[in-house]
């Protein structure tokens, strides 16, 4: 009897450690989310960017030596075109570049753009602020962000791919990232005068990014303007301007003013039909100060170090 008592037990245990196990089991399926899938997204460089450089690892979310410090994830529906969720990822975030996002089963676009951070803003179509906070994958429930614009361009990436998730498919996905902006230089050739104290250059210049084309909206009359007091005395600065360019480039005319303490400016140059492309860099070179002789615009495709440029 008393054996049979203890078989009893056992079994009893044995079943109690069964229905445990199950129970544990039913929690872990419950945690995967039935119906959704995890990917993980590495983002890298296109070839033109960083040709010397694998494309798809997180060393490579650079550009001629500089990192990038924010990315823009926007989720969307193949089929209805319908925005899911948004991933505004920061340097800080661990996985920077890599993040591994949870996505409904089906087929997807995700829109990527990377920047270095210049204060980037997402708006919604009324040209309002669109926020979310960082680092969180935040879905979509009422306005959505339809553009990205800044108060000051950066040196900006983007892409899109198109993703197809299924049944408890955990996969890593690859984007390749190509240059959105055109970079404009200044070189002044003169010395700059004793008396100088700010460069304006007015152009037609495109300033926000549809996320529904991935390319550039309306462009419209903008002035930059830079301090050069710092300079006066000196030759050979080089300034240059990131410009948002649509995916064919365009041309603009182009009048800069070189200002002075009191006075008239030293000059007013206007260079017509000044062409910007995506990755190419544009320079009017010249004597500036020199009311406009010899100035000229040249294109070139390879896209030079920045390291002693004044960014703009």
């Amino acid at each position: 009897m008393k054996t049979k008592l203890m078989m009893m037990a056992a079994i009893a245990a044995l079943g109690m450690t069964i229905v445990s196990c199950s129970s544990d089991n039913e929690t872990l399926v419950e945690d995967v989310q039935p119906g959704k899938a995890h990917v993980r997204l590495v983002c890298g460089m296109g070839m033109s960017v960083s040709p010397m450089q694998a494309p798809l690892t997180r060393a490579a979310l650079s550009a001629n030596g500089k990192a990038l410090t924010d990315l823009y994830i926007l989720d969307y529906d193949k089929a209805t075109g319908k925005l899911l969720q948004v991933l505004h990822q920061t340097s800080t975030a661990a996985d920077f570049a890599e993040p591994d996002l949870t996505l409904d089963y089906g087929e997807h676009v995700l829109k990527v753009v990377a920047t270095r951070s210049q204060e980037p803003t997402l708006w919604d179509a009324q040209k309002m602020t669109w926020t979310v906070e960082p680092n969180i994958l935040t879905p979509i429930t009422a306005t959505q962000p339809v553009m990205l614009t800044s108060t000051k361009t950066s040196d900006t990436f983007g892409a899109e791919k198109e993703v197809s998730v299924g049944i408890g498919t955990a996969a890593t996905v690859s984007i390749t990232l190509d240059r959105l902006v055109a970079k404009l230089v200044v070189n002044s050739t003169d010395v700059f005068p004793d008396d100088c104290t700010n460069i304006t250059l007015n152009f037609q210049e495109h300033r926000t990014l549809s996320w529904a084309t991935m390319d550039v909206t309306e462009a419209v009359n903008n002035q930059r303007v830079v301090d050069v007091a710092n300079l006066r005395g000196t030759t050979g600065t080089v300034l240059s301007y990131f410009v948002l360019a649509p995916k064919d480039g365009y041309q603009t005319d182009i009048t800069l003013t070189t200002n002075r303490t009191e006075g008239n400016p030293y000059s007013t140059i206007t260079v017509p039909g000044v062409t910007l492309e995506r990755n190419k860099v544009t320079t009017i070179s010249g004597p500036i100060y020199g009311h406009g002789q010899g100035v000229q615009v040249t294109v070139n495709d390879t896209w030079d170090s920045e390291g002693h440029d004044i960014n703009i």
